[in-house]
């Protein structure tokens, strides 16, 4: 497994329309997640604000095969469901009114556009043709930020859903694991990316796994607030991507994307022990093409990528320079074909195959020489089949079933000598940092794993018109989701990983001849953790879900969205032992008003529970999977250092146990255990203005409860465990005793000026993001607290242990502003300049040490074996409040220059120069922050020292992500990259 893992009610009420209460009580949903389309929507009224019932309004578009249409009801409300993303053209006629024709509307997955109009009487036949107007960008209620594949093709951004998600409003990349983005205070872990309709989560650590190819995304939407109920297993947000689907022309793309380590300026670190980076040439090849089969009814779109890319590295506390090298390899095929009028059937298919040279499935960060480096494959692919149908005016249907497949293949080391054991510091010496890695790969390349999910979606939407109640759009479904984990996670290949520091010089870390840090074996101190995995073990986690949703147009100024989810687990696993069987209702309210009428300004509001994805770390606790059997050892032997002390490596010097954990003898679920809820509120007020800009600005609020902790007490009982003795056994239940709390305001607003100049931006400001319970640290998603092991002994000191305060995510304030100015130069093509400011404040940080517990602690011990608890037992205390300390903030300007080539018909040249942090910004903005505690100094009623010591480089850069990232996970200062190729 990629991951370190150490594991140290139904809703309350809900209130609901009749209308709403009948459906939840008759309907019988089909097997609604995994939307790839869109739907409009409208009012059609007369000149003298009458609804018009009887007005067909059919929506054509190069994007949707034939023509799509409806008629206005009785309310004069519409409904057009089933839009591929894209651009559409309206037209509204009846007989004795002017026929109206609406161009350049905006269609985005999962998306409603809202389009009013007012049809005149007409004396004679006549259009009317009304360009470019695209439908109200405030006019929703969820907050939510599109970005079409002309946007990311312009601005100097990563193409990756990733690089795209983090450009939104209220999301950051401030997570605790790399490639995790925390969306509205939540867990990084803990968020849905879909691509094409299918889950492509990892689903341990939650980042998105590579299932695109750049060039071939259509669009990127990202939901942070406001979401509706056909969307679950999430407490933060949805990054949904859907990718092109050819048309009724034949197109296509060639794209060469060229970069360098160095094109990549290096950090001041590098500068000052004169490491030079590489002159790698890497290449990114990527082609597209798509067109009919049959004009109108059948579709195909194919891509394929090739890349051989360098990444410039350096190992952590001043160590060498190194290079990852990337081979991949991926291709996608999609067929889209019309059945019959108004039924769709699309199949898609996805492959990536990876190889990484010189890599390690530890964060880079973390990593201090070459020995942690190897080279290993991710083998990775989806396919999803979507049916969608308009079945009648009223009547709208859809399902698809999907699978994810994700493996690790020669993931790890190799040697079952135990001199090629990974080493793991402690940070129990003055000057060295917790959870450093050195010495030899972890993990075992014999161990494979594998992270799969399947999925069965559907739902049905029916049009209900009343008289004088407005119009209901009632949607219901269902998703059937299977994640499933293989694997047994051998933390190394010897079978061991040893818990020790380094040796540390007057200028810091001191290493051996080949790089390697020297480690020194301290008696009571070092540990050697013994890991006794269960290959191939497997667990199934089920979810099923049922979601009903009222989108209530009572009148052309205020529609109300009244919705439920309900959501069943189960989980299956090798080995048997507990497992969960959970329910959770989740209400989805939402209101938009619009005081003028005009569609220009709408006040809004949502209420809502999240109820958080039922993941394999959290909900797989009690198998062995991906969680070995693990027994920690003290050394006992004599003092000494390097990697040619004989007695460090001799396990006879390691027999008295400071933790021990087997997840089916001593862990247990409790019966009604279930994933925690986020409970949320928003309001707001948007404003368009002319056609050619709006403003909205958003209040967030979000509370989350029922958190998974685990409970460690004689109460729970003690299991004796052969070859090891007795263990208390640990019970997951949930608590509302720890708490997370976020409030945040976010200001959205884009301008155009003319047809040459558009500028667009956001702010996101925390208020807060506050809590005690923080579930999840660097490469370590869903791991619970302190709170509740041992009471009597930790307890008392809680406040030490479990302080309150700012979560390691808070960031007060994130500024972009981007924009493109268009320069026509003739026949001779156009060029594109495109800004993008970034602007971060300073994130926080904790003071903490490791100590072994205090004398004062130990006494209270009521009778716990010492298996658990021992004088060799360690615990880590904050000094302060939890994100008691604050980096620095830092700004930096990116810029693309874009040109562009009409050569002959749609046959298109282009040229784009990317330049990352332009001025280069070569700030520090964070730093080493190692600590030790005091221990001549004052104690607490606890025993536990109240200062702390600085480390001897307390305040210095020493790896390059405490500076500036030129772009998304590459240290260094200014970047270049660049790419061109043709467009037909």
């Amino acid at each position: 497994m990629e991951s370190i893992i150490r594991v140290r009610t139904l809703l309350r009420a809900l209130s609901i329309s009749p209308v709403l209460a009948v459906v939840l009580a008759s309907a019988t949903p089909v097997l609604g997640q995994g939307v790839q389309t869109g739907t409009l929507s409208g009012v059609v009224e007369s000149a003298d604000g009458q609804p018009l019932p009887g007005v067909t309004v059919e929506a054509t578009s190069p994007s949707l095969q034939g023509a799509s249409s409806a008629v206005s009801d009785a309310n004069g409300v519409y409904f057009l469901r089933g839009l591929a993303p894209g651009t559409y053209t309206l037209t509204y006629q009846i007989p004795s009114f002017r026929t109206v024709t609406r161009g350049g509307v905006a269609v985005t997955s999962g998306g409603l556009a809202k389009v009013d109009v007012t049809l005149a009487l007409a004396a004679l036949t006549e259009t009317v043709t009304v360009t470019a107007q695209t439908p109200s960008v405030v006019a929703s209620a969820r907050t939510s930020q599109t970005y079409s594949k002309n946007d990311i093709d312009l601005l100097p951004v990563g193409r990756r859903p990733f690089d795209i998600g983090e450009l939104a409003p209220g999301v950051t990349t401030n997570a605790v694991s790399a490639v995790q983005l925390t969306l509205g205070g939540s867990f990084g872990f803990d968020n849905v990316f879909m691509v094409n309709g299918v889950d492509v989560n990892d689903t341990v650590n939650g980042s998105a796994n590579n299932l695109f190819i750049e060039d071939a995304i259509e669009e990127t939407t990202v939901l942070t607030h406001g979401i509706p109920a056909e969307y679950g297993r999430f407490s933060g947000g949805v990054v949904n991507i859907v990718t092109r689907s050819g048309g009724n022309i034949f197109s296509g793309s060639f794209r060469e994307g060229l970069s360098n380590p160095k094109w990549i300026g290096q950090t001041p670190l590098e500068e000052v022990a004169g490491i030079k980076h590489l002159d790698i040439l890497g290449k990114t090849h990527e082609g597209t093409f798509g067109g009919p089969v049959v004009r109108d009814r059948v579709w195909f779109f194919s891509a394929g990528r090739y890349e051989k890319t360098s990444t410039a590295n350096t190992f952590a506390q001043n160590g060498t320079a190194y290079t990852r090298t990337d081979t991949n390899r991926r291709g996608e095929l999609k067929v889209t074909a019309t059945v019959t009028p108004g039924q769709r059937l699309q199949a898609s298919f996805i492959a990536n195959a990876t190889e990484q040279a010189n890599a390690s499935a530890l964060n880079a960060a973390t990593l201090l020489d070459a020995g942690m480096l190897t080279t290993r494959e991710l083998p990775n692919r989806m396919l999803a089949v979507n049916y969608n149908a308009g079945l009648s005016q009223a009547l709208f249907v859809s399902a698809q079933y999907s699978e994810k497949k994700q493996g690790f293949r020669n993931n790890g080391g190799t040697s079952s000598v135990i001199e090629d054991s990974p080493f793991l510091t402690l940070g129990a010496t003055p000057g060295v940092p917790a959870s450093l890695f050195y010495n030899a790969p972890y993990f075992d390349a014999t161990d494979p794993e594998d992270r799969n999910n399947r999925q069965l979606t559907g739902s049905l939407a029916y049009l209900v018109p009343t008289d004088g109640l407005g119009t209901h759009e009632f949607k219901t479904g269902a998703e059937h989701f299977i994640g499933t984990g293989i694997g047994g996670n051998s933390q190394s290949s010897t079978g061991y990983v040893f818990a020790t520091d380094y040796l540390v010089g007057p200028s810091g870390i001191v290493r051996d001849a080949t790089g390697t840090p020297i480690p020194v074996f301290t008696p009571g101190v070092s540990q050697a953790w013994n890991f006794r995995p269960v290959r191939g073990a497997k667990v199934d986690l089920k979810t099923t879900s049922w979601f009903v949703q009222d989108r209530w147009v009572v009148t052309r100024n205020l529609t109300l969205d009244l919705g439920t989810r309900v959501e069943m687990v189960r989980t299956d696993s090798t080995g048997g032992g507990s497992s969960i069987s959970a329910s959770t209702i989740v209400p989805r309210l939402a209101a938009t008003y619009d005081p003028i009428g005009d569609g220009r300004t709408v006040l809004f509001g949502t209420y809502g529970h999240y109820s958080g994805k039922y993941g394999q770390v959290q909900f797989g606790v009690h198998t062995n999977v991906g969680r070995p059997d693990e027994v920690d050892y003290v050394y006992s032997g004599p003092a000494g250092q390097g990697s040619d002390f004989k007695p460090g490596f001799d396990l006879a010097n390691y027999r008295q146990v400071s933790f021990a954990n087997f997840p089916t003898a001593n862990v247990q679920l409790a019966d009604d255990l279930r994933s925690p809820i986020t409970k949320e509120l928003t309001a707001g007020l948007g404003r368009e203005f002319a056609d050619r800009g709006h403003a909205r600005f958003t209040y967030i609020w979000r509370r989350a409860s029922d958190f998974v902790e685990d409970f460690v007490d004689l109460s729970r009982g003690v299991t004796d465990v052969p070859l090891v003795g007795p263990l208390t056994n640990r019970v997951f239940e949930n608590t509302d005793a720890l708490e997370r709390e976020y409030q945040a305001v976010i200001i959205q607003s884009g301008y155009r000026f003319g047809s040459s100049l558009k500028v667009d931006g956001h702010y996101t400001g925390q208020l807060r993001n506050h809590g005690t319970f923080a579930g999840e640290a660097a490469n370590q998603p869903g791991i619970p607290s302190m709170y509740g092991n041992f009471p009597e002994i930790f307890g008392p000191a809680n406040d030490r242990l479990v302080p309150d305060g700012r979560l390691d995510n808070f960031l007060r304030h994130k500024l972009r502003v981007y924009g493109t100015y268009t320069q026509s130069i003739g026949r001779a093509g156009s060029i594109d300049v495109s800004p993008l400011w970034r602007v971060n404040s300073g994130a926080v940080y904790n003071l903490t040490a490791g100590i072994r517990i205090p004398a004062s602690q130990l006494a209270r011990n009521p009778g716990y074996p010492t298996n658990d608890i021992s004088a060799a037992t360690r615990e880590t205390v904050f000094f302060g409040e939890r994100g008691a300390e604050d980096y620095k903030g830092y700004g930096v300007l990116d810029l693309a220059l874009s040109y562009n080539l009409n050569v002959w018909r749609t046959l298109r040249p282009w040229f784009k120069a990317e330049f990352y942090n332009l001025l280069e910004n070569q700030k520090l903005i964070a730093w080493d922050r190692t600590v030790s505690a005091n221990a001549a100094g004052p104690l607490d009623a606890n025993g536990i020292p109240t200062e702390y010591v600085k480390g001897p480089r307390f305040g210095q850069g020493t790896s390059g992500a405490h500076y500036p990232q030129p772009y998304l996970g590459q240290p260094g200062g200014r970047a270049f990259r660049m790419a061109f190729g043709v467009r037909f």
